[in-house]
Formats: structure tokens, sequence, C-alpha cells
């Protein structure tokens, strides 16, 4: 798992698959000592997620449609949105519970490698063959067999990712799996971190570093969210960026 920017949504998978069903608003707050907290009002709905925040001081809204490839970036104070729609693969930042790590993408081959049990739960063990020209590169992956999280994760390049259950806590009423993250780099350097996974969302909404920064889902509602909030506002004016270059709406 990696830190986020204005994604600023807690990602608990290592491969992307969109949350199909719940629909939810919240606010993602990034907290780092000595600074003040960024911010980010965000609504998430089948594949696609609107951000509100401040970029450079002016209110923006990004709008990220996974099953459309479109992305928005709106200028409240322009009355201008930049539309992308070159874009193969859209990555909306939240990511969910999946049956193969192979799952949506055809350039991996995956192996089923049977159970075993992994830090006291059962997980799934795969073995996920990518190539690079004539290379053959080889990792593993465990997946969590209640959940269908990966909790661990071997790299070609040595590094390791893991994941090690420390039991149930309710974080602001919502129940969550608490999970202690630890990467081993190549170099063998070990990072840690902790997170939290929210049973009904299933996703991480919690993560705290060794270092004090934080990020975290607040002000979680689960509603179902209006398509209107995922499509241009009115009245702004539209342009279209393809291959680098903008070209206005006539």
């Amino acid at each position: 798992m990696k830190p986020f920017i204005f994604i600023l949504l807690l990602q608990l998978c290592f491969f992307a698959s969109p949350v199909q069903a719940i629909q939810f608003s919240a606010n993602a707050v990034m907290s780092t000592p000595g600074r003040a907290d960024i911010s980010t009002q965000l609504y998430y709905s089948s594949g696609r997620i609107r951000k509100e925040f401040f970029y450079y001081g002016e209110p923006v809204i990004q709008i990220l449609d996974a099953n459309k490839h479109i992305s928005l970036m709106c200028f409240t104070d322009q009355q201008l949105c930049y539309e992308n729609k070159s874009l193969e693969e859209i990555n909306i930042g939240i990511e969910s519970a999946v049956d193969s790590p192979c799952e949506g993408n055809k350039a991996l081959k995956c192996e089923n490698l049977g159970k075993q049990e992994l830090n006291n739960r059962q997980a799934i063990q795969w073995k996920i063959i990518a190539h690079e020209g004539d290379k053959e590169l080889i990792s593993h992956l465990w997946l969590d067999s209640e959940l269908m999280i990966p909790v661990k994760h071997t790299l070609f390049n040595g590094t390791s990712i893991e994941l090690e259950w420390l039991g149930s806590e309710k974080i602001d009423n919502r129940d969550t799996e608490k999970w202690v993250q630890r990467i081993k780099l190549s170099n063998g350097e070990v990072q840690e971190s902790l997170q939290w996974f929210d049973k009904e969302l299933k996703i991480s909404i919690r993560e705290t570093f060794s270092n004090g920064n934080s990020q975290e889902l607040k002000h979680i509602v689960v509603e179902n969210i209006p398509d209107k909030l995922f499509t241009i506002p009115v009245g702004y004016e539209k342009k279209i960026i393809e291959n680098d270059k903008v070209n206005a709406v006539k």
C-alpha cells in the first residue's frame, strides 16, 4: 500500500477492483505533524468518484469516471472544466475485495496454489506471472479467505508487503478490522503502518504511519449519490484535453 496525495482514500488492496454496491460520502483527511490538515470532500458511486478540495487556494471539483474512462477537473472561480477522454485506465482510488489478483488485468497470468494458514488466518496463495520482454517475472500473493483482500505480497524484485490481523475495533461507530502492515524493501529496510479496514465499505478507512502522519475517512454516510454529481456543473465551460492539447468545445 502507498500513501496518497489528493486521492485521499485509504487503500488496502494491491490490485484495483472498484467497489460495486456501496455508495457513500465522506471527508478524507490527511494529517502531518506541524502542518494544517488537508481535507477533501468525496462522493463515491459505482466506479465514479467526485472530490472537492482547494488547489493553490482555488476551490476545485475533480470527477473520475472509470466506467467511461473520463477525467474532469473543474475550477470553481473560473467556471471552467477540463475533460480528459483519452485515458484507457482510471484508478479512482477505491479498491475492494477480489476473487483473483489477475482480475481485469490481461497482462498477468495467475495460478491458484491452494489454501494455507498465514498469521493465524486462512489465506489462498496465488502465483502471479508477468513478462518484461522475454523475461518472466514471478510474484506471489495471499488473499485472506474470509475478506478476500491481499494480506501478503512477495514481489519479483525482493520487496514484500504483509498484513497481520490485530483484531476488531470500532472507529466512529463503524465496525473495522485492525491490521499492521509491514513493507520490507529489497535492501532490508522495514516500514510499518496501522490500518483499519471497514467491514461494510470493504476498504481501509484509516492509516497511521510511524512518522506521525495519518490519513482517514471521516463523517462516512452510506447513501444514494445523485448521478448529477458526476457530471459537469451547470453553467461551466468545457475544454477537452486530447493528446496533451486543449481544445475548446464549440
